[in-house]
């Protein structure tokens, strides 16, 4: 259907609306809120026999859709979930197919105004009704919440936890219906909890010492043999695995190490330099990314300047954590190294190289400071019990939870010293329910409760932890159900480096980015694309995403833009020039710099496509499910790939492909949705490089050929032009990624607007959203556009919303 059309089309529905509403359905008047099954006998269920259960019947019907059977009750059935796609489908006219028969526009209305007044009068019936479950914390909330606790990283045993499933509808982490808890994984959880306290208690008898884990040479020969002589005065570096053998490399190798979670590390290496002129070291600290993978992440930590002697000196290079790859400390199973480089021509004798980290020591005193007097540990530990309480519960502990957990310490007490025993206290709180799951039962006034749960959902929601002391202030005054309060308290959270949390998990999750690590990039077509590109390219999106969730800048920012965030290594592989350095900024492009918003980040064009080939239909997909919120249906089980086998395929254009695969009547309904949005991205290779041609490359009969000899073939390489025109079901033609760009900011920014509004709100929610949603997401969408796509402004309208404050 042409735009044109389509916009006749709705008029006429419109037209037709008011006369139709009295003729066909005196019972929409009526004050009976019952479903209405004479009016789907008498009027609906004909249209469906006539146009749709032909192909929605059986045991295999389209798009997994069945009407022969359906239940007509939406108010109380169990397909309402169906009602909502039908209705759908018919609302914008992509239901019946086009090269089927149409119902007339007095039929469709028909059908619209039933669907219409059946689902008001259900979320009229459910208005009000709880649908926030009791849910556990995710894995990655239960990181932060631990953290903000106990003060100490967690990475390494939270890791022990499986990651959670992700809703169907909206790709979210935190819906409360995935995240119910088995008995496996209730004691995997209280296993992390075990561990984390006891690691704790190793750390807080100590005072404030180091830890050395010396690398020494194990055998004193040259890393060459007699025979390759141009080798022979590169000294030996031993290598020590995990179990702390060691084998001798050359130097240039890497030593596999295991840096454990603390403040801050100094590495020292004891050295000869046997030349007049000065050597430098350069130390390098990283991982692998598996045995079998050779990719690697490695953070330079700076230059050891060596000076020539014949004596051993011992020179050190001090760094901090934020220095170090995150995974350092959060991966189990990768192997890490130290890697050692002679910039120098001279040669260097590496005696031995350690590595010394000073123990976090602030636990100690935030447990229980040092200078307290003996007389005072008490009443101090007892003030320790309520405030964590307080805090891991998030609300004040009733008066029985503190005297319980006094009376624990006090047990405890009397077998440990006093900072095991409120260890030990900690312990037993951080396995209770009512830190571990979300939502629970509560005997405090309903104003109170009403509080508590808009902080716990604020905290969750913005910081993916516990709230802090503001908010349980706050709550406890029951003055967080008040708007200008929460807004002000969305303002200060937002700024809080917390909230980067919420930056990180919402757009991985909302933009699935997991796919750009799951696609495995051919370097053979593509050398350019290597060292830690992927992890650059995340990490500009969330940057994009940082600027609009925390700063304020305008959503559409996203869809166009003119501005990327980059450092000097992402910003060479798009050819970017002048950008110098590690740190990412804000950079303005020129006008033929094919970059600005998500469309042209590596992040989606690399996710989206196969590590060889440019993916139209990927592409197109992520475009109409995610940043159009209109996900298309799932394609039948046995739906063929594109026919390789037609006659000069290699050679055809991606227009001529994908027409060709339309032509199979199985895939023509969902790729006239698809592909339109996925050919102007054809400028863009798998890597997310930009390109005038595409590389086809060919298998063919290799020439010179005799006889009945077997046949060979070779490969055969052309450029083609870049074919990236396409006509949208609008009828509206688009030529490339800018024009791309322009029509979705000018023909749909308010699709987006909506699906954004869609997903925050679902985020906030922690759970769907259905028909009962429908009126809320409008308003919030319309509000959302008219104040400049501001996305702080949505978070304070979402929490002041009736559903966050009262967790429907």
């Amino acid at each position: 259907m042409s735009r044109i059309q389509k916009c006749a089309f709705l008029l006429q529905i419109r037209l037709c609306a008011l006369v139709l509403l009295c003729a066909f359905f005196p019972a929409v008047q009526s004050a009976d809120d019952g479903a209405d099954l004479a009016t789907y006998d008498s009027h609906v269920r004909p249209l469906l026999r006539k146009y749709c259960v032909r192909c929605h019947s059986g045991k295999m019907p389209k798009a997994r859709i069945g009407l022969d059977a359906i239940d007509p009750d939406i108010i109380s059935g169990e397909h309402s979930g169906h009602w909502e796609d039908i209705r759908e489908a018919f609302n914008t006219g992509e239901m019946p197919p086009e090269d089927e028969p149409q119902p007339t526009v007095t039929e469709r209305v028909a059908m619209t105004l039933w669907l219409d007044s059946e689902f008001k009068k259900a979320a009229r019936q459910t208005a009000g009704t709880a649908r926030g479950n009791v849910r556990r914390l995710t894995r990655y909330e239960l990181q932060y919440a631990l953290e903000d606790l106990l003060h100490t990283s967690v990475r390494q045993e939270i890791s022990a936890l499986p990651e959670e499933g992700a809703s169907t509808e909206t790709g979210l982490r935190n819906n409360a219906q995935q995240l119910m808890i088995s008995s496996p994984h209730l004691e995997s959880y209280l296993n992390v909890i075990l561990s984390i306290i006891s690691r704790m208690k190793d750390i807080a008898v100590f005072e404030p010492h180091s830890v050395d884990a010396d690398i020494p040479r194990l055998n004193v020969k040259p890393a060459a043999t007699f025979a390759d002589k141009g080798k022979r005065n590169k000294p030996p570096i031993a290598k020590v695995d995990r179990k702390g053998k060691g084998v001798v490399v050359k130097l240039g190798g890497y030593i596999d190490l295991r840096i454990p979670s603390i403040s801050r590390y100094v590495f020292e290496t004891s050295v000869i330099a046997k030349s007049d002129a000065p050597a430098g070291i350069q130390v390098a600290i990283g991982f692998q990314y598996s045995d079998v993978d050779p990719r690697q992440k490695v953070e330079e930590l700076g230059t050891l300047a060596v000076q020539s002697g014949d004596d051993l000196k011992k020179y050190s290079l001090r760094s901090w954590p934020e220095q170090l790859p995150d995974e350092m400390t959060r991966a189990i199973d990768r192997p890490f190294f130290i890697r050692i480089t002679n910039r120098s021509k001279a040669p260097v004798y590496l005696e031995s190289f350690t590595y010394r980290g000073n123990i976090n020591t602030d636990l100690t005193s935030t447990l229980i400071p040092n200078d307290l007097a003996e007389t005072e540990v008490d009443s101090h530990v007892r003030q320790s019990i309520t405030e964590f309480l307080r805090t891991a519960f998030r609300r004040t502990p009733t008066k029985s939870e503190v005297n319980r957990y006094n009376a624990v310490y006090e047990q405890h007490a009397q077998q440990e010293i006093p900072i095991h025993a409120l260890l030990s206290t900690y312990q037993e709180i951080l396995c209770s329910p009512a830190f571990f799951y979300i939502g629970l039962p509560s005997d405090q006034a309903d104003q109170v409760i009403a509080s508590n749960r808009v902080a716990e959902r604020l905290a969750l929601f913005l910081w993916c932890s516990v709230p802090d002391q503001e908010l349980l202030d706050l709550a406890h005054e029951g003055k967080l159900t008040q708007p200008k309060i929460a807004g002000q308290q969305v303002e200060r959270m937002l700024a809080s480096p917390k909230s980067r949390r919420l930056v990180e998990h919402f757009t991985d999750q909302w933009l699935q980015t997991s796919k750009l690590f799951n696609v495995a990039v051919d370097r053979k077509y593509y050398p350019r694309f290597k060292g830690p590109l992927k992890e650059l390219m995340r990490q500009e999106t969330l940057e994009s995403l940082n600027d609009v969730i925390r700063n304020g800048a305008s959503a559409l920012n996203l869809l166009k833009a003119d501005h990327v965030f980059v450092n000097q290594t992402l910003a060479g592989f798009y050819e970017l020039k002048g950008i110098r350095g590690p740190e990412f900024r804000k950079v303005r492009l020129s006008d033929d710099s094919h970059r600005g918003g998500l469309l042209t980040q590596g992040t989606f064009l690399v996710g989206n496509s196969d590590g060889m080939n440019s993916h139209a239909i990927l592409r197109g997909v992520w475009v109409t499910e995610i940043l159009l919120n209109d996900p298309p249906p799932d394609p039948p089980a046995n739906v063929p790939p594109l026919d390789e086998s037609i006659p000069g395929f290699d050679k055809m254009t991606l227009n001529e492909k994908l027409f060709a695969h339309r032509n199979n009547a199985a895939c023509r309904s969902c790729h006239q949705r698809i592909d339109p949005w996925g050919i102007p991205f054809e400028n863009y290779d798998a890597s997310g490089s930009w390109r005038e041609k595409v590389l086809v490359i060919s298998q063919v009969k290799a020439k010179g050929q005799k006889g009945n000899r077997k046949r060979r073939t070779t490969t055969e390489k052309n450029f083609v032009d870049i074919d990236r025109k396409s006509t949208l079901a609008d009828g509206q033609t688009i030529d490339g990624m800018e024009e791309l760009k322009d029509y979705l900011v000018s023909h749909r920014s308010r699709d987006f607007a909506h699906g954004l509004t869609h997903r925050i709100l679902a985020y906030a929610l922690s759970r769907d959203l259905d028909f009962r949603d429908e009126e809320q997401v409008d308003r919030l969408t319309r509000s959302f556009m008219k104040n400049s796509y501001s996305v702080p402004t949505l978070i304070q309208e979402v929490v002041n919303s009736e559903s966050f404050q009262r967790g429907f």
